[in-house]
């Protein structure tokens, strides 16, 4: 008689992982069309500064939809790579460093937005939004180069992207930006936390 036959356990639920599944069909596509990933990162890029613009001239619930499709494009450049084996250092390099020209282009413009419309408490809340999303990438950026995973925390750069955006198309931009602000100063501190006592002597 065999043994009864179990199902193999399943790890925890993931959000980024799932998300890859959903677009994997559309990067297998443009693949297909030999579409070159570094363009898809350029094309993220630039409708991040667009959005950037609307969300500073008080358009914010199309600057938030337009954020949320630089979103798609800044997903599907690393899908794209993947599916079509163009990864490269100087690919990742590129996505890197315009995922925070982008991250940066738009909180300038929900400062300005702020500024603009003579409500500095919002501003200033912007700014520590700001401050502490670019820590998270940093933290890890730096962790990375020490030699030590570091995707631990609340709130990777995605998820900001869409409480930002989902909350800018809802006419709540002030809520998005106080939950990004949150979420990011709990992510740099999980980071901060996780090198201390993987580096701890």
């Amino acid at each position: 008689m065999g043994l009864p036959h179990r199902e193999p356990r399943r790890g925890p639920f993931s959000f980024k992982e799932a998300f890859r599944r959903l677009i994997r069909p559309l990067a297998r596509a443009l693949s297909a069309m030999r579409v070159r990933p570094d363009a898809l990162t350029t094309t993220g890029w630039t409708l991040a500064v667009g959005a950037a613009v609307l969300l500073a001239v008080g358009y914010t619930r199309v600057g938030g939809a337009v954020m949320l499709l630089a979103g798609l494009f800044d997903a599907l450049d690393g899908a794209v790579a993947r599916e079509s084996n163009q990864m490269s250092d100087f690919g990742a390099f590129l996505d890197s460093t315009l995922d925070r020209l982008s991250e940066s282009a738009v909180f300038v413009g929900v400062i300005y937005f702020y500024a603009a419309s003579s409500m500095p408490y919002e501003a200033l809340l912007a700014g520590v939004a700001m401050t502490f999303s670019l820590m998270t990438s940093y933290t890890r950026a730096r962790a990375e180069g020490l030699g030590l995973q570091c995707e631990v925390g609340l709130l990777e750069r995605a998820g900001r992207v869409v409480i930002l955006s989902v909350f800018s198309i809802a006419g709540q931009l002030t809520i998005g930006v106080a939950l990004v602000a949150a979420g990011a100063l709990v992510t740099t501190a999980q980071r901060f936390l996780h090198v201390r006592r993987h580096t701890k002597t």
